[in-house]
């Protein structure tokens, strides 16, 4: 953690040990960074980088300590040490990827044509808004891949896969492999928009990586190389080889789980920036539900008026709030920035559901796009990593690339739209047009509820604003099957974030 309680630079590992542990120093980035290709020793490590031994030391003791890396005896030199990552990497807040406008553009308008949305759109939609916002989860995927495919022994799930995929892939799609001294896929496609691929994809790599050793002979790293090409018809990955000594990782991503330090995320100006300070993470929370005076933070914390205005002052500096200049006499804050995720109590998620998952997906009765959704969110969730926020941001984002792509579409179609957003087997249906009553259906077997409603409640909120020029009240009433009373009603409230992205451009 850092001593400000906030940071724009860090990662999130799940550790055995010790739960959720965040990395935010500049130098010991750097070397995770190094550790995901090979193992490093502290010497070699030291002359590269021109620091001194006990500086590299010593941050690699602070990530052991943590639970993020592991220490071995080299093999060359029993009196040296060298050094893994064994922690599982969730999140990072630095991204490199530019595909990710093309991706929900590609799902978007394959939703429209086929009137309905399915797992693999749910993927991409609700990954590329992760990425938007900061995030870079590729390698939290990449690890799920593994843990889907941990224990089977033989390579027909692989078969499965690559079948499974051509089968979604337009005809025109062809697919290259090669494994010789690195992994190298790559798609392309003569007319179709495939840039969607990348978050697909990089689970099932990441299973390949798990079985690596025994299908080429070599471990692959946790490197990955993405490259997208000619507006999104052309999609290539490279996941190198780990240079290093080999080692032996036959544990799951969770075993057990503890209740980590609090922190939140919010996206500020497109910048993911992570908060660990109390004062700053309630300010933040409070005005998520509504503008409030300094006087109103303070009944609503019940902590000091000064505590809470040094907070306020701070975040404001940083762009995550604002006063609002019409508020009156007493001025009232704003929300400015987008909130991502916040951790809480766990509840009922537990590592019990996460094993039924595999033993589904192993069994063939889950699909693999339902599989991975279902196994992050439910190993967030045993973590109290909240993300129903950011559902409301996904339908957000969503609902301005269908405004950039259809300029003509009425408010009524936009409503019928919202309820094609959401996959099999659960469902929406337009319960009224005047006022605006959308009722979402929840499967027995939906583990994570907040995403159909929340998503659609963001994608009207935001959809029907830019439309009508102001926020119109919507109803979001939710039931789960064999239920007759609504386990929720969510309904939208005249606060509206002021840190949105702009309305997109028609994609040419």
């Amino acid at each position: 953690m850092t001593d400000a309680g906030y940071s724009s630079e860090y990662e999130v590992y799940l550790t055995h040990r010790n739960g959720v542990q965040i990395v935010t120093n500049e130098l010991s980035l750097h070397l995770l960074d190094e550790m995901r290709a090979r193992s490093i020793s502290p010497s070699e490590t030291a002359a590269i980088m021109h620091l001194p031994k006990s500086t590299i030391q010593g941050n690699l003791g602070k990530l052991q300590r943590m639970g993020v890396i592991a220490q071995d005896v080299c093999e060359d030199d029993a009196r040296s040490a060298v050094y893994r990552i064994v922690g599982r990497l969730l999140f990072r807040s630095r991204t490199e990827s530019d595909w990710q406008r093309y991706a929900r553009a590609a799902s978007v308008t394959r939703i429209m044509t086929n009137g309905r949305c399915t797992p693999r759109e749910d993927l991409s939609l609700y990954g590329v808004s992760l990425m938007e916002s900061g995030f870079n989860i590729p390698l939290g995927l990449f690890h799920v891949g593994g843990e889907l495919t941990r224990g089977i022994t033989d390579r027909a799930w692989w078969d499965r896969l690559i079948a499974s995929l051509k089968a979604r892939c337009p005809k025109d799609v062809t697919i290259d492999f090669d494994s010789i001294d690195s992994l190298n896929l790559s798609f392309k496609s003569e007319q179709s928009d495939i840039s969607d691929i990348p978050l697909i994809i990089v689970p099932l790599l990441g299973a390949l990586a798990y079985h690596s050793k025994e299908f080429f002979g070599y471990r692959l790293s946790q490197d990955i190389r993405l490259s997208v090409e000619d507006s999104g018809r052309s999609i290539k990955f490279r996941v190198g080889r780990y240079r290093g000594q080999d080692f032996v990782d036959d544990k799951g991503i969770i075993e057990s789980y503890v209740q980590s330090e609090s922190f939140s995320i919010y996206s500020i100006d497109g910048k993911a920036m992570m908060f660990t300070n109390a004062t700053m993470m309630g300010v933040l929370d409070a005005l998520f539900e509504k503008d409030l005076s300094l006087g109103e933070l303070e009944d609503v914390m019940d902590i000091s008026k000064a505590t809470i205005y040094a907070a306020a002052a701070k975040l404001m500096s940083m762009g995550a709030i604002r006063i609002d200049p019409n508020s009156g006499s007493p001025k009232k804050y704003t929300l400015a920035a987008d909130p991502i995720l916040y951790m809480t109590d766990p509840g009922d998620h537990s590592p019990a559901t996460l094993s039924r998952i595999v033993a589904d997906f192993q069994a063939g009765r889950m699909d693999y796009y339902s599989a991975v959704i279902a196994y992050a969110l439910e190993v967030i969730g045993c973590l109290g990593i909240h993300f129903d926020k950011m559902f409301m941001r996904a339908g957000k984002n969503t609902a301005l690339t269908v405004l950039g792509m259809r300029s003509k579409i009425t408010a009524q179609e936009m409503v019928d739209l919202a309820c094609d957003m959401i996959s099999g087997p659960d469902r929406a249906e337009v319960v009224s047009y005047l006022p605006i009553d959308v009722r979402v259906d929840l499967s027995k077997n939906t583990l994570w509820d907040a995403w159909p409603p929340d998503f659609v409640m963001g994608f009207l909120t935001e959809g029907l604003f830019y439309l009508l020029g102001h926020n119109y009240p919507i109803k979001v009433e939710v039931y789960r099957e064999g239920e007759k009373k609504p386990v929720s009603v969510m309904e939208s409230s005249q606060h509206r974030f002021h840190g949105m992205i702009e309305r997109p451009s028609s994609k040419n």
